[in-house]
């Protein structure tokens, strides 16, 4: 399964019809080809009332390709930060609390960005990735171009004895450690991603 988040919205891409149309409300459609998928989206983007569209297709590879082809890509990765006491590293930027992450420099790897993103933003130094933890995709417009952006999330490990520095050129306003039982008031103001990756770290 793909899942794109789009401002508070989602697109899934799927081969089992049965279990969503079971859970989940929304608009369910049999991809048959680029023409009625771009039709579909179109009406997504212009019918606020919809919440949730769900693409139908054995192939994901195919329709998830037909898909991408209707953004300019862009791919990013950043950390889902522990310290020693299992606190996590979060960053309160343009009104909702986020976690750190930026765009892939040119000849840059995911992990590579991630540890500099996490350095640059919050201010510490030498955070030990662990492992590839979740990747997450999202769409939002640029200037009237829509993108479609790729972020790689990696496990990291970090001391928590380095005083955090919020990169405030980057509209980041508040750095904090926050126990995982204080989470509420992230998942309360943010991003749908942001709480996919909190789940995948079994933080929710």
């Amino acid at each position: 399964m793909y899942k794109v988040f789009f401002d508070g919205r989602t697109v899934f891409f799927t081969d089992e019809f049965e279990k969503y149309y079971q859970s989940h409300n929304g608009l369910f459609v049999r991809y048959l080809n680029e023409i009625q998928l771009a039709y579909v989206m179109e009406l997504f983007r212009n019918v606020r009332e919809i919440h949730n569209v769900f693409i139908i297709h054995p192939d994901l590879e195919q329709t998830f390709k037909a898909f991408r082809s209707f953004f300019r890509e862009m791919e990013a990765a950043g950390g889902l930060v522990f310290d020693d006491r299992g606190r996590v590293l979060v960053i309160h930027r343009r009104g909702k609390w986020d976690l750190p992450k930026g765009k892939l420099e040119q000849g840059e790897d995911p992990e590579t960005t991630a540890v500099r993103e996490v350095e640059e933003e919050c201010g510490i130094t030498s955070p030990r990735p662990r492992q590839l933890l979740h990747v997450t995709f999202h769409s939002y417009n640029l200037e009237g171009v829509m993108i479609l952006k790729k972020t790689y999330w990696y496990h990291m490990d970090h001391p928590g004895d380095e005083k955090l520095v919020p990169q405030t050129h980057e509209d980041i306003t508040e750095v904090r450690w926050m126990a995982p039982g204080d989470l509420g008031q992230v998942v309360d103001n943010t991003y749908g991603s942001i709480i996919e990756v909190l789940e995948a770290g079994k933080l929710l």
